[in-house]
Protein backbone atom coordinates (compact mmCIF):
# COMPACT_ATOMS: atom_id res chain seq x y z
CA UNK A 1 0.00 0.00 0.00
CA UNK A 2 1.54 3.29 -1.14
CA UNK A 3 0.80 6.30 1.06
CA UNK A 4 1.53 8.71 -1.77
CA UNK A 5 -1.37 7.15 -3.71
CA UNK A 6 -3.64 7.53 -0.69
CA UNK A 7 -2.68 11.19 -0.23
CA UNK A 8 -3.23 11.93 -3.94
CA UNK A 9 -6.56 10.12 -4.03
CA UNK A 10 -7.66 11.89 -0.85
CA UNK A 11 -6.80 15.28 -2.37
CA UNK A 12 -8.65 14.52 -5.59
CA UNK A 13 -11.70 13.21 -3.75
CA UNK A 14 -11.69 16.31 -1.50
CA UNK A 15 -11.83 18.55 -4.58
CA UNK A 16 -14.79 16.57 -5.91
CA UNK A 17 -16.61 16.54 -2.57
CA UNK A 18 -16.11 20.26 -1.93
CA UNK A 19 -17.30 21.04 -5.46
CA UNK A 20 -20.43 19.00 -4.82
CA UNK A 21 -21.03 20.73 -1.50
CA UNK A 22 -20.61 24.29 -2.82
CA UNK A 23 -22.20 24.11 -6.27
CA UNK A 24 -25.51 25.76 -7.00
CA UNK A 25 -28.24 23.12 -6.80
CA UNK A 26 -29.58 23.93 -10.27
CA UNK A 27 -26.12 23.21 -11.74
CA UNK A 28 -25.36 20.02 -9.86
CA UNK A 29 -25.77 17.91 -12.99
CA UNK A 30 -23.10 19.97 -14.80
CA UNK A 31 -20.58 19.31 -12.04
CA UNK A 32 -21.52 15.65 -12.02
CA UNK A 33 -21.08 15.42 -15.78
CA UNK A 34 -17.87 17.45 -16.06
CA UNK A 35 -16.06 16.66 -12.79
CA UNK A 36 -17.50 13.70 -10.91
CA UNK A 37 -18.09 11.17 -13.70
CA UNK A 38 -14.66 11.62 -15.36
CA UNK A 39 -12.94 11.47 -11.96
CA UNK A 40 -14.74 8.29 -10.98
CA UNK A 41 -14.16 6.73 -14.40
CA UNK A 42 -10.40 7.45 -14.35
CA UNK A 43 -10.07 6.26 -10.75
CA UNK A 44 -11.85 2.99 -11.51
CA UNK A 45 -9.66 2.37 -14.57
CA UNK A 46 -6.51 3.12 -12.56
CA UNK A 47 -7.57 0.97 -9.60
CA UNK A 48 -8.48 -1.98 -11.85
CA UNK A 49 -5.29 -1.78 -13.89
CA UNK A 50 -2.90 -1.51 -10.94
CA UNK A 51 -5.06 -3.44 -8.42
CA UNK A 52 -5.11 -0.47 -6.01
CA UNK A 53 -8.62 -0.75 -4.62
CA UNK A 54 -7.52 -0.59 -0.94
CA UNK A 55 -5.83 2.78 -1.56
CA UNK A 56 -8.89 4.07 -3.40
CA UNK A 57 -11.21 3.04 -0.57
CA UNK A 58 -8.97 4.54 2.11
CA UNK A 59 -8.47 7.80 0.12
CA UNK A 60 -12.14 8.28 -0.66
CA UNK A 61 -13.12 7.34 2.90
CA UNK A 62 -10.64 9.83 4.39
CA UNK A 63 -11.84 12.54 2.00
CA UNK A 64 -15.44 11.78 2.88
CA UNK A 65 -14.67 12.08 6.59
CA UNK A 66 -12.81 15.37 6.11
CA UNK A 67 -15.47 16.88 3.84
CA UNK A 68 -18.26 15.67 6.14
CA UNK A 69 -16.48 17.10 9.19
CA UNK A 70 -15.97 20.43 7.45
CA UNK A 71 -19.62 20.52 6.39
CA UNK A 72 -20.83 19.71 9.94
CA UNK A 73 -18.51 22.25 11.55
CA UNK A 74 -18.72 25.12 9.08
CA UNK A 75 -20.21 24.37 5.65
CA UNK A 76 -23.87 24.02 6.55
CA UNK A 77 -23.90 27.57 7.96
CA UNK A 78 -22.75 29.04 4.65
CA UNK A 79 -25.54 30.43 2.49
CA UNK A 80 -26.32 28.33 -0.56
CA UNK A 81 -24.60 29.39 -3.74
CA UNK A 82 -26.66 31.31 -6.31
CA UNK A 83 -26.01 32.73 -9.77
CA UNK A 84 -27.28 36.13 -8.60
CA UNK A 85 -23.92 36.95 -6.98
CA UNK A 86 -22.02 36.66 -10.28
CA UNK A 87 -20.91 40.01 -11.70
CA UNK A 88 -19.62 40.14 -15.28
CA UNK A 89 -17.28 43.04 -15.89
CA UNK A 90 -18.08 45.23 -18.87
CA UNK A 91 -21.78 44.51 -18.93
CA UNK A 92 -22.83 47.03 -16.31
CA UNK A 93 -25.68 49.29 -17.24
CA UNK A 94 -24.44 52.67 -18.41
CA UNK A 95 -25.77 55.72 -16.61
CA UNK A 96 -28.68 57.32 -18.42
CA UNK A 97 -27.99 60.72 -19.92
CA UNK A 98 -30.33 63.50 -18.90
CA UNK A 99 -32.11 65.36 -21.73
CA UNK A 100 -30.69 68.75 -20.74
CA UNK A 101 -27.15 67.34 -20.87
CA UNK A 102 -27.86 65.80 -24.24
CA UNK A 103 -29.15 69.12 -25.62
CA UNK A 104 -26.06 70.95 -24.36
CA UNK A 105 -23.77 68.29 -25.88
CA UNK A 106 -25.68 68.45 -29.18
CA UNK A 107 -25.31 72.25 -29.28
CA UNK A 108 -21.57 71.97 -28.51
CA UNK A 109 -21.12 69.46 -31.33
CA UNK A 110 -23.01 71.68 -33.79
CA UNK A 111 -20.80 74.67 -32.90
CA UNK A 112 -17.67 72.55 -33.28
CA UNK A 113 -18.89 71.29 -36.67
CA UNK A 114 -19.51 74.87 -37.86
CA UNK A 115 -16.07 75.95 -36.66
CA UNK A 116 -14.37 73.02 -38.43
CA UNK A 117 -16.33 73.62 -41.65
CA UNK A 118 -15.33 77.31 -41.59
CA UNK A 119 -11.69 76.33 -41.11
CA UNK A 120 -11.92 73.83 -43.97
CA UNK A 121 -13.42 76.50 -46.28
CA UNK A 122 -10.62 78.90 -45.31
CA UNK A 123 -7.95 76.28 -46.01
CA UNK A 124 -9.48 75.36 -49.39
CA UNK A 125 -9.65 79.00 -50.44
CA UNK A 126 -5.95 79.45 -49.71
CA UNK A 127 -6.45 81.97 -46.96
CA UNK A 128 -4.48 80.07 -44.38
CA UNK A 129 -2.47 83.09 -43.32
CA UNK A 130 0.67 81.98 -45.16
CA UNK A 131 1.85 83.49 -48.37
CA UNK A 132 1.42 81.59 -51.61
CA UNK A 133 5.18 81.57 -52.17
CA UNK A 134 5.95 79.28 -49.27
Amino acid sequence: MAWSNIVGLTGGALIVFFALLRVERKRLWVVALVLVLPSVWLTVIWANFYHRWPEVLIGVGAAGLMAGGWWLAYGRRLPPATSDAIKVWGQEEMPKARPQHMQAELQRLREEKERLEAELRRLRSGGNGHGQDQ
